[in-house]
């Protein structure tokens, strides 16, 4: 590229890059965004965060280990046993909720 070339294109990106007032173009006042604000209703305060799903899933635990003490009179360790089986899935869903308790993180362990 010759000099005249690059002194060119170099007045052109200039050119193109330079900010010229459009007279057309319409003039916003500097406090419209103020008044703008001003002139909207109050926001409503945000609700507090509900956190129901520690506290269902304590109560899930506490109901399958009530049902898992109230099979175990009658299960017979038999896998043809109905009462045993259902016992080994409340346990496996006891597992599952307690591994699901104990991965949450530390900041949503609130009730």
């Amino acid at each position: 590229m010759n000099d005249k070339t690059q002194n060119e294109l170099e007045a052109a990106v200039t050119q193109a890059l330079e900010f010229r007032r459009n007279p057309d173009a319409p003039e916003v006042p500097a406090d419209f965004a103020a008044r703008v604000m001003r002139s909207l209703p109050a926001q409503p305060t945000a609700r507090p965060r509900v956190r129901v799903s520690r506290t269902v899933g304590i109560v899930v635990a506490a109901v399958l280990t009530i049902a898992v003490f109230a099979l175990a009179p009658h299960a017979t360790p038999n896998f043809t046993s109905l009462a045993f089986d259902l016992e080994l899935t409340l346990l496996a869903e006891l597992a599952g909720v307690a591994y699901w308790l104990g991965s949450r993180p530390a900041s949503e362990n609130r009730f």
